[in-house]
């Protein structure tokens, strides 16, 4: 089903796009076990900064015992959002929970880094944010006329993310969302999903369109496989 953003939607999804990006109520689950329940935040990673230098730092709610993790130390992190939406005219608190993981971003395994998982099974879709140049001005997530600028790509609440990539066992992930200078979206997709003949012809005839991509990720799961 496509995804359509209302002027106020877009403005809620941009707020929350980097709140792990500062001190925010998390979870983080270890490799060995151990679950640590206090405040967390991600570091920003500029686009071709290594991946390696990621971080995810952490300390308890009374701000004391602060603790860096790299990524290949935690299991997954589950950040706790609060955030204020009107409904029938009053603005009202509501909260949202995003499950990080970490993920090798090369064939090689020697760049990793921290995504939200937006769709799991034996495809993930994933996405996340890094800082990209425009006109000699750092700005995250903002696509300008530098061309230096990641495209941002809204369907859903993956506004917030201006990396959304495909993850398949085995591959290097694919990043879906930028703009292909040779490719449309319809075409890479359809080369992607060739190996499930069903999926790859309801992009074709544009049943699927690239706003639906949490629903492509979904279809494939389920009926792919």
């Amino acid at each position: 089903m496509k995804k359509f953003l209302s002027f106020i939607s877009v403005v809620l999804f941009a707020n929350m796009a980097f709140a792990q990006y500062s001190w925010t109520d998390a979870e983080v689950h270890t490799k060995d076990g151990k679950v640590f329940d206090g405040e967390a935040k991600l570091t920003m990673i500029s686009q071709g900064i290594n991946l390696s230098k990621e971080k995810l730092k952490y300390r308890t709610k009374s701000k004391k015992n602060k603790t860096k993790f790299q990524p290949t130390d935690i299991d997954y992190v589950i950040f706790t959002i609060n955030y204020r939406e009107r409904v029938n005219g009053e603005r009202i608190v509501k909260t949202r929970t995003e499950k990080y993981i970490p993920v090798f971003l090369n064939n090689k395994q020697t760049r990793i880094g921290f995504v939200e998982l937006m769709v799991d099974g034996n495809l993930q879709l994933v996405g996340r944010t890094v800082r990209v140049q425009n006109a000699g001005t750092w700005q995250p997530g903002v696509a300008g006329p530098s061309g230096l600028s990641a495209p941002v790509y809204m369907p859903g609440y993956m506004g917030s993310h201006n990396q959304v990539m495909i993850l398949r066992e085995g591959s290097k992930p694919q990043i879906f969302n930028q703009v292909s200078l040779t490719k449309s979206f319809r075409k890479r997709a359809m080369e992607y999903f060739e190996d499930c003949p069903v999926l790859k012809a309801k992009i074709e005839k544009k049943e699927f369109v690239k706003e639906d991509l949490q629903d492509i990720v979904n279809f494939y799961n389920s009926s792919c496989n």
